[in-house]
């Protein structure tokens, strides 16, 4: 996946093509949409005549409020992110990262649209507590994940999304509305747009439209041929197939956006795509491997945006990289992506070091006790090429919890609460003065939520064992069973009279039909408010703070980091 590979002649072409249009109408300062779509985009919204003025060099951290990325908006806690934010603080980073998804805020498109009010209040809650802190901040626009009830299944949404004009119209009115709801925040100095989110898995026949417009761009001997099959990403169209792909996102999602939100740039899918060809015998195969070099020609002043893991550049069979190797392979990344964007600025947006993601044990890993030496290195390294600044995505380690509103901040939504006695469900549901909720629970009470595999991944009886985790305050002794399972027996979880606790232990979980069901029970004499639930078979490691906030093995080196990186000019061990 990661090999460098001469590309096809023909995709190249394409490429070149693609190239000369967006310079060309950079150069001029024009747009391929005409004033008519450019006034129905920006339709009600002024378009930004002067753009934010960026801090650099940027330290930043993404912030998911100690739950799973792709739920943090509903689950974050109020009462946790001033001292989140004052100890990034204290650690060197100058600016905060939050995951703006489009199924939260936005969950749905049919009529256009609705609109989540307690989505953007949070994001405004995060945007001020930043400010607060003394922290800028960075949005990433349309976040792929959600589990909102309303947004339906995350890779449908985001297929529609690249299929549907009309649903390509329901997103450009949410990055509109985005846009005005951060219009006086100034200390928002810059968003991107990510190619995860907007990920072409398959054409479909309702884009044939979109796609001849593509088609016609190109010169008239590699045009295909009119009512041709459409072309997929793993047949023998996937240069095609790609070279649409970014056309699609950067002409018609990316561009109208740019001339909404300020400083908005497009993170750039640096991994190649194989070019798949069929020899004489009939056998699939893979000729060549296919960059996307129309996302590092975006136009607009604002840094090309990119990532980096340890895997990038490497073989990828479970080895683990020297500080000299993954120097030299983090060196490629980014000299290629200089070269190919000609010379624009970067942002690191996702900075990794360490990659423990399921499914991917064998790419390759920077061995522990180099990452200080690569951390120095990479200093140098950055500064000499143009990178001005980056995003650490794991600063705190997190649960990979599938649970909806796992901290009640939305009551009772996802939930359903079955109560022993008389009174009312609402009088269960604690609203603290600072906007955070509890749910409190006494005998008899039982709370469950069934998840479903569209959240992309269930815990389940594997080689991972599964943990569940409660915290809550008790009022008196209390003790909850909890069952993820219909045949094996439920944990029980103890909790202290007066005490704040949080309580782990494993727990079998157990599917069914793609469903999974927990159910929380309070014993005789409980009587305590929950305040978050956790059900998880992974952990997500970064090597800055562990889940409970304790430091990691690499918080010491991270910190030097982003001390070293915050100063002007180059350190004094670096070589111009």
């Amino acid at each position: 996946m990661h090999r460098y590979v001469t590309m096809t002649k023909r995709f190249l072409m394409i490429f070149c093509l693609l190239f000369a249009m967006a310079n060309c109408a950079a150069v001029r300062g024009e747009s391929d949409l005409s004033s008519d779509q450019t006034a129905t985009i920006s339709q009600g919204l002024p378009l930004p005549s002067i753009a934010v003025s960026l801090v650099m060099p940027i330290v930043a951290a993404h912030y998911f409020g100690r739950h799973w990325p792709k739920n943090f908006i509903a689950a974050f806690r109020r009462e946790y992110v001033r001292q989140d934010f004052d100890k990034l603080r204290d650690d060197g980073f100058n600016t905060v990262i939050f995951l703006v998804s489009w199924g939260d805020f936005q969950p749905m498109t049919e009529p256009c649209c609705t609109w989540d009010e307690r989505a953007f209040a949070r994001l405004h809650f995060l945007i001020d507590e930043a400010a607060h802190a003394h922290l800028k901040v960075i949005l990433r626009v349309g976040y792929a994940w959600s589990f909102h009830p309303d947004a339906g299944v995350s890779s449908q949404r985001i297929h529609r999304l690249l299929n549907e004009e009309a649903v390509q119209t329901a997103y450009l009115s949410f990055v509109r509305r985005l846009a005005s709801e951060i219009a006086s925040s100034k200390h928002v100095i810059m968003s991107f747009m990510s190619w995860e989110d907007q990920w072409l898995r398959q054409l479909d026949p309702s884009a044939r439209s979109v796609f001849d417009d593509f088609a016609s761009l190109l010169p008239a001997g590699m045009r295909p041929v009119p009512g041709a099959v459409l072309p997929s990403l793993d047949g023998e169209g996937a240069a095609l197939f790609n070279a649409y792909w970014d056309w699609l996102v950067m002409y018609r999602l990316f561009e109208p956006s740019r001339q909404i939100l300020p400083n908005l740039s497009y993170e750039i899918r640096v991994d190649k795509d194989p070019d798949y060809q069929t020899n004489q015998q009939g056998e699939h195969y893979v000729a060549a491997w296919l960059d996307h070099r129309a996302m590092y020609r975006q136009r607009g002043r604002t840094p090309v945006t990119i990532y980096y893991a340890p895997y990038w550049g490497a073989e990828n069979i479970g080895e683990r990289l020297t500080a000299d190797r993954a120097t030299t392979l983090f060196t490629a990344l980014l000299d290629e992506t200089r070269r190919t964007s000609d010379y624009r600025d970067i942002f690191i947006d996702q900075f990794n070091l360490v990659d423990n993601t399921p499914g991917h044990e064998n790419n390759a890993i920077i061995e522990p006790g180099a990452i200080d030496n690569f951390l120095k290195e990479a200093v140098c390294t950055m500064k000499n090429r143009g990178v001005i600044g980056y995003g650490y995505w794991t600063t705190r380690d997190y649960r990979e919890s599938p649970l909806y509103n796992p901290s009640f901040s939305y009551g009772l939504d996802g939930w359903r609460l079955t109560l022993a006695s008389a009174p009312q469900v609402p009088a269960a549901l604690v609203s603290l003065g600072n906007g955070d909720v509890e749910l409190r629970m006494v005998s008899g009470d039982t709370l469950t939520q069934t998840v479903t595999a569209a959240v992309g991944r269930l815990p389940a009886t594997d080689a991972r064992p599964d943990r569940v985790c409660v915290e809550a305050s008790a009022e008196a002794e209390s003790s909850i069973l909890v069952h993820a399972s219909q045949e094996d027996a439920p944990v029980r979880l103890h909790f202290a009279s007066g005490t704040l606790s949080e309580q782990c232990a494993d727990i079998v979980s157990t599917p069914v039909d793609d469903r999974l069901t927990l159910r929380i029970h309070a014993e005789t004499g409980a009587a305590l408010r929950l305040r978050g639930v956790w059900l998880f078979d992974h952990t997500q490691i970064g090597g800055l703070y562990d889940t409970h906030g304790l430091p990691g093995s690499s918080h010491g080196a991270l910190v030097r980091f982003n001390h070293e990186f915050s100063r002007t000019g180059l350190p004094a061990n670096c070589n111009p």
